[in-house]
């Protein structure tokens, strides 16, 4: 979630940075199709190779007349007209396309984010259920267990009294004992 708040808040500083607003981007009616944009980009290579071969066409043409010079700064400058018109038009395709390519960006950073925030809340759901499961499965054992307890009582309560009877009955026959232990066995000596 929180990559795709930066990327929509990038994108937003980015359009006002361009001065193009989010709605000029989104509106699908006004984005061309592949093969408009394929055949725009087309015309505008075509009309630049063809506005070449005329300057080249115009430059041999000057070397056949008195005044070469003059002539190839009239081909020059009638070449730049063209040129400025030409790189206007080719700014503008070129604006389009990185507005379509950020938006259609954007578009797939959004669903891959869809997707993923969609498995995320998948994943916790199957998490939680199966806490849930787990909680009631240790519920059921307490349970087994404390009835189990209630049952088993007697005997508990007969192996403690047997056991506490037989420490008893272990200190008593510790007390009886009349005899005091032995002596220690000597340490053996060694022989030199």
């Amino acid at each position: 979630m929180n990559y795709f708040k930066f990327f929509v808040t990038i994108f937003l500083v980015l359009c006002m940075a361009g001065k193009v607003s989010f709605a000029q981007i989104l509106s699908a009616s006004e984005i061309p199709s592949d093969e408009e944009r394929l055949a725009e980009s087309t015309r505008l290579e075509k009309k630049r190779d063809e506005m070449e071969a005329t300057y080249q066409k115009s430059m041999r043409e000057c070397y056949q007349r008195f005044d070469v010079v003059g002539c190839q700064l009239k081909a020059r400058d009638k070449r730049l007209e063209v040129l400025t018109v030409l790189r206007k038009e080719e700014n503008k395709f070129n604006t389009l396309e990185r507005q379509i390519k950020a938006f259609e960006s954007i578009q797939r950073t959004a669903e891959k984010t869809s997707d993923a925030q969609q498995q995320d809340a998948a994943n916790q759901r199957q998490e939680a259920i199966q806490a849930a499961k787990d909680r009631l499965e240790r519920t059921e054992q307490k349970k087994q267990d404390y009835d189990s307890q209630g049952k088993n009582r007697p005997n508990y309560d007969a192996k403690q009294r047997e056991a506490a009877q037989h420490r008893a009955d272990t200190e008593k026959r510790l007390k009886e004992r009349t005899n005091a232990p032995a002596d220690p066995l000597p340490s053996p000596v060694r022989a030199k």
